[in-house]
């Protein structure tokens, strides 16, 4: 294997490994995320990504360089720690303010008919200003039964 291919290979596995990391912070609460812009807690879940890590650390032993050895053993270590601080914290109560996931289902079906109202209040908004508008141009418009001196010179 060339340099330039075990350089490529040592970044796609520290890539790999942050991945599984990331997730694992945020199914332990601790980083926000993304998709929902909420800091999420569900333990089975970070338990399940440092498995993936624990299990990829030990199929890959002597096979790594120490550089990506100790990366892999520091991510897992801090992870392993902070899951034990969070499986020992009680679960958060659900407040009233927050949804239940039935809920949330359920605002998530709101949300497309809300759009189509608002849409629909909008194009409505937009018609009656077109309607005002033409009202105008018509009410400033000369009668068709006066002609204007225009209409009667011949070309």
């Amino acid at each position: 294997m060339s340099e330039t291919e075990a350089k490529s290979d040592e970044h796609i596995l520290i890539h790999v490994v942050t991945m599984f990391t990331q997730q694992a912070w945020m199914a332990m609460g601790k980083l926000k995320n993304p998709m929902t812009d909420k800091m999420e807690r569900n333990l089975q879940e970070a338990s399940f990504f440092i498995d993936i890590l624990d299990m990829m650390k030990k199929r890959m032993a002597g096979n790594l360089s120490d550089d990506e050895e100790k990366f892999l053993e520091s991510s897992l270590s801090g992870l392993k720690m902070n899951y034990l601080e969070e499986s020992n914290k009680p679960e958060p109560e659900k407040s009233e303010e927050e949804p239940t996931d039935s809920e949330q289902d359920a605002d998530q079906d709101k949300a497309p008919k809300e759009e189509q109202a608002e849409d629909e209040k909008d194009k409505n908004t937009d018609e009656a200003s077109a309607e005002e508008k033409n009202e105008e141009e018509k009410s400033e418009a000369p009668d068709s039964d006066e002609k204007s001196d225009e209409d009667e010179k011949p070309e």
